[in-house]
Order: C-alpha cells, then sequence, then structure tokens
C-alpha cells in the first residue's frame, strides 16, 4: 500500500484547522507546520499547539520546524498557512531558500468546474463554487461555502472568505481580501489590495488599496498597496 502524501504548510494562523480538515477529508497526511515567524496567539485565537493536539488525538502527529532549518523531503506537498494578503512575502522567502512547487489543496465537498483553472496554491474550502470559466492565479482562498461565477479572474493572493458570493464576468485584482457574506454583482473589477468587508453588497468598481463596506457598500478609506 502507498503511503499517503505528506502535507506541509508554510507559516501558521487560524486557518491551519480549515487546512487540515482539507487535508484529512482528501487523504492527505499532515506532517510539518513550519514557522517563518514568532507565533502571537491573540486572546481568541487558537495556538498552534493546540491544533496539533487535536490531530494527535486522531494519531496524526504533526511537527513543528523554523524556516531557517526546513529542508525538502520525499514524497511532500506544499501550501500556505496564513491567508493575510501579505503571504507573499512568505512565499518570496521560501523562494531564497528552496525551489518548490505548491500544490492546491480543494475539499472534496467543493465544486470546481472542469472549464475552471486553478494556479497554484490555491486553497478552496468545503462546499465552496468555482464556477466554468473561473481562472484562479495563485495562492488564491476560496474559504468555505464561497462561490465564485463564471468567467471570473481573481489575481494572486487574493482571498475569498467564507459565504461570500463573486457574481460572473468580474476581475479581482491582487492582494484583495472579499470579507464573510459579501456579494458583489457581476461585471465588476476590484483594484489590486482593495477590501471589501463582510456582508457588504458591491454594486460599483473598486479602486486600488480602497476599502469598502456597507450595503450598499461606499469607500471609507484608502490603504498603502501591501
Amino acid at each position: 500500500m502507498n503511503p499517503k502524501p505528506r502535507l506541509v504548510v508554510f507559516g501558521a494562523s487560524n486557518f491551519l484547522s480549515d487546512i487540515f480538515d482539507a487535508a484529512l477529508a482528501s487523504g492527505l497526511l499532515p506532517s510539518k507546520v513550519v514557522l517563518h515567524l514568532p507565533e502571537t496567539a491573540g486572546t481568541r485565537d487558537r495556538p498552534v499547539a493546540h491544533r496539533l493536539e487535536r490531530l494527535a488525538a486522531l494519531g496524526v502527529q504533526v511537527t513543528v520546524e523554523q524556516l531557517d532549518a526546513f529542508e525538502p523531503g520525499d514524497g511532500e506537498l506544499y501550501i500556505l498557512g496564513p491567508t493575510t494578503p501579505t503571504r507573499h512575502v512568505l512565499v518570496d522567502a521560501i523562494a531564497r531558500r528552496h525551489a518548490i512547487e505548491y500544490c492546491n489543496l480543494v475539499h472534496p465537498t467543493a465544486y470546481v468546474s472542469p472549464l475552471a483553472m486553478l494556479g497554484h496554491g490555491v486553497f478552496v474550502g468545503a462546499q465552496a463554487v468555482i464556477a466554468a470559466g473561473v481562472w484562479c492565479h495563485d495562492h488564491v482562498v476560496v474559504n468555505r461555502g464561497a462561490t465564485i461565477g463564471h468567467d471570473t479572474e481573481i489575481a494572486s493572493f487574493s482571498r475569498v472568505q467564507p459565504g461570500a458570493t463573486v457574481c460572473s464576468l468580474s476581475t479581482i485584482g491582487a492582494r484583495v481580501t472579499i470579507g464573510a457574506g459579501a456579494t458583489l454583482i457581476e461585471r465588476l473589477c476590484i483594484g489590486d489590495d482593495a477590501f471589501i468587508g463582510a456582508g457588504a453588497v458591491v454594486l460599483g468598481d473598486v479602486a486600488p488599496a480602497t476599502v469598502v463596506v456597507g450595503v450598499p457598500a461606499r469607500a471609507i478609506e484608502r490603504r498603502a498597496p501591501s
């Protein structure tokens, strides 16, 4: 019997639980968490050790290493742990040390059209829908229950949070956050580094590095690019 592929996660965040869940559901074996920064868990966060205890109770042993000490091994698959738009900094740090290729992790309850395209390191969560003609570039996160309408393009390092709906024929820039439960009508252009608040209803284009909130969504802040 062939051993299960071993999943190595670079970086840590509260998103680790979703990654571990999707990995186990997909027949992958979480094996390592590789940290690049000191862990700074807040009062409402769950530390990495807590998440690893949950896995250990299932008989899954995961080690923690520092990026400076990490060496790639045979039979490993790689994905990012954080979802923040600045995770491109982690990718750059890894690339300075190792030439690795990232896997895509798609929960088996998600639907990804055979007419969609996924780059490298894409995460698609449970019950998410990726429609025909969608193109998710590298390291895009489409979280639990989110829906991406047909012929939409999402640039690298963007994230669509749980329950959000992006309607068809839209263009989403790089490092964009679309908050939980937000709705974007069709044929929109969302600029790089934009932030769309949870529950917002977006009826028009959003300029780069702009924060929009509300129903209908309105701009409240401009940010420096990531």
